[in-house]
């Protein structure tokens, strides 16, 4: 008798295959929604740092005096520019307003140097190191060196905001001396 039950649960193997299919499809549905909920939850959940890692690209740069805005520091738009911060704690930034047309490398060094100066006036860059104050949402960049060579040295903090891809930095508010709240905002788009 015990060898007959055993032949019959043997020629079961159709049964047994298909319940482990059924299980295997519901493991697999299971484990799958477990993976998106957690990567969803995780994503939600990396620091601000975390997220600010990798390179922007510059999608808007005004200057917001009062009720009024303006190109970013008087630049000629369109602006363009690239911020990139890594992982090791260095970050740096270029942006370039629009140049006033097209020169050769050989015409350009034959311009007096106040006539070149108005084609540097529209670029702007400096590095440095980084850090994240992740409560107070700021971003304070440590200025190693600058193209304005007075800003070499100083610490300049950045009010942050990461919106999926797309990055703002706003800089602390100030008196432009007329009795205008001033400040700079520009918004970035995540490039890689």
């Amino acid at each position: 008798m015990i060898a007959m039950t055993t032949r019959r649960i043997a020629d079961l193997p159709n049964f047994a295959d298909m319940w482990e299919a059924r299980m295997d499809r519901r493991t697999l549905l299971i484990s799958s929604l477990g993976v998106l909920v957690a990567s969803r939850a995780t994503a939600e959940q990396l620091s601000l740092r975390s997220r600010l890692i990798g390179m922007w690209s510059l999608t808007e740069a005004v200057t917001v005096k009062g009720n009024e805005t303006v190109p970013w520091f008087g630049r000629h738009p369109p602006i363009k520019g690239m911020i990139n911060y890594n992982e090791n704690g260095w970050m740096s930034v270029q942006i370039a307003g629009a140049p006033a047309g097209e020169i050769s490398h050989a015409d350009f060094y034959k311009l007096s140097a106040a006539d070149r100066a108005v084609w540097f006036d529209e670029y702007y860059a400096y590095y440095g190191t980084f850090e994240v104050d992740e409560a107070a949402r700021v971003v304070t960049h440590r200025v190693v060196n600058s193209l304005l060579p007075y800003e070499t040295g100083t610490i300049l903090k950045r009010d942050v905001s990461i919106n999926e891809d797309t990055l703002s930095l706003v800089t602390p508010p100030r008196d432009d001396g007329s009795g205008k709240t001033t400040f700079n905002r520009l918004v970035w788009k995540k490039a890689i």
